[in-house]
C-alpha cells in the first residue's frame, strides 16, 4: 500500500526557523571526530539503535570512539546485524545487545541497573501508526502509540535520573522527537500529540533539574525527512519525497552530548538548523525560557 505525503511534510525547508541555513546532508562541523564531545570510557544507551535512526545515532557515537553501545530493541535479527555492523567497523567499541520493549517497564529497569551508570540516554525507539483520518484510526493505535512515545519514555528517563552518576560526573538525556510535536500533519492523530507531549516533558523536567545543580543535560530534536524501515512500512516510496541524510542525525546527537549545547538545556531544535548559528543564538536562549520549546507563540 502506498501512502500519499502529506504537503505539510513534503516543505520542511521552507518552514520557518531561528537560524538561515538548514542542512539536508552532514557537514564537517558536527562530524563526530571533531566535535567536543570526549568518548572515552562513556556508555551510550540507546532505544530503537538496531535500525534507521538509532542505528545512525549509534554508528556515531561508535566514530565518536565510546567505550560501550547498549542497544535496546525487540527483534533479535536486526540487532544481530546492528552488531556485526558496528563490530566490522568499530571494533574497539563494545556493543551489548538487549532485547526488550520500552513498555516492558520492569525490563527496562533491570537492563539500566545491569549496564549503568550510563554517560549518554538516546530515546530513539518510538511507535507510529498509520496515516489515517482520525475517526478511520482505531482507538487501541493511538493509545499504543502514546503508552510507548510517552509512558514507557518517561518511566525510562525517570529511572535513569535517579541512577548514580557515571564517572565522568554528567548524564545526558537525548529525546528523538519530531516535527509533529509543533506541526498538524494530517493522519498523525495519535503520532503528532505523543511526540509533543513528551518533548515538553523534557522541557518540564530540565526546568527543575539543570546541569549546574543535577550535572544532567537534556535536549529534544527533530531528526529530519528520513527514508527508514519504519516509513518504509507505512507504505512511503523512496521517491516519495526528498529524503534528507540519515547520518545527520546520527552526528548531530553527538554534537548534542558534547558541551558546547550546554546552553540547549531542556531545548527543542532539528537536526538540520546549523550548529554554528545555534550557537550564535546562545544569548537569546538564556534570556528567553521559552525560545525554542513547545508552546503558545505570540
Amino acid at each position: 500500500m502506498s501512502t500519499e505525503v502529506p504537503p505539510e511534510a513534503s516543505r520542511l525547508e521552507d518552514l520557518p526557523r531561528p537560524v538561515k541555513t538548514y542542512h539536508s546532508e552532514t557537514y564537517d562541523r558536527i562530524a563526530p571526530a571533531k566535535t567536543k564531545f570526549d568518548g572515552k570510557d562513556k556508555v551510550v544507551l540507546i532505544t530503537g539503535g538496531a535500525t534507521g535512526i538509532g542505528f545512525s545515532i549509534a554508528q556515531s557515537f561508535a566514530e565518536a570512539g565510546v567505550f560501550k553501545i547498549i542497544i535496546v530493541s525487540r527483534s533479535p535479527g536486526p540487532q544481530a546485524e546492528a552488531k556485526e555492523e558496528l563490530g566490522a567497523k568499530f571494533p574497539n567499541v563494545e556493543v551489548v545487545l538487549c532485547q526488550a520493549s520500552m513498555t516492558d517497564y520492569g525490563r527496562m529497569v533491570e537492563i539500566q541497573d545491569e549496564f549503568g551508570p550510563v554517560d549518554v540516554l538516546v530515546l530513539s525507539a518510538a511507535a507510529s501508526h498509520p496515516f489515517l483520518p482520525a475517526l478511520d484510526l482505531p482507538s487501541s493505535e493511538v493509545l499504543d502509540t502514546v503508552l510507548t512515545n510517552v509512558n514507557a519514555n518517561y518511566h525510562i528517563l525517570r529511572h535513569y535520573l535517579g541512577q548514580p552518576s557515571p564517572a565522568a560526573g554528567s548524564k545526558t538525556v537525548i529525546n528523538v522527537s519530531s516535527c509533529s510535536s509543533h506541526m498538524t500533519i494530517p493522519g498523525q492523530t495519535g503520532y503528532g500529540p505523543s511526540k509533543a507531549a513528551f518533548t515538553q516533558m523534557i522541557t518540564q523536567l530540565a526546568s527543575q533539574i539543570t546541569p549546574q545543580k543535577d550535572s544532567v543535560r537534556m535536549f529534544s530534536y527533530h531528526p529530519g525527512a528520513l527514508y527508514t524501515p519504519t516509513v518504509r512500512k507505512l507504505g512511503m516510496t523512496e521517491d516519495a519525497l526528498k529524503w534528507e541524510d540519515i547520518r545527520l542525525p546520527g552526528h548531530f546527537a553527538v554534537w548534542l552530548a558534547s558541551p558546547e549545547s550546554d546552553f540547549l538545556h531542556g531545548k527543542f531544535v532539528w537536526a538540520a538548523w546549523d550548529v554554528d548559528e545555534l550557537v550564535e543564538l546562545k544569548g537569546r536562549v538564556e534570556k528567553d525560557a521559552s525560545f525554542l520549546t513547545i508552546g503558545l507563540v505570540q
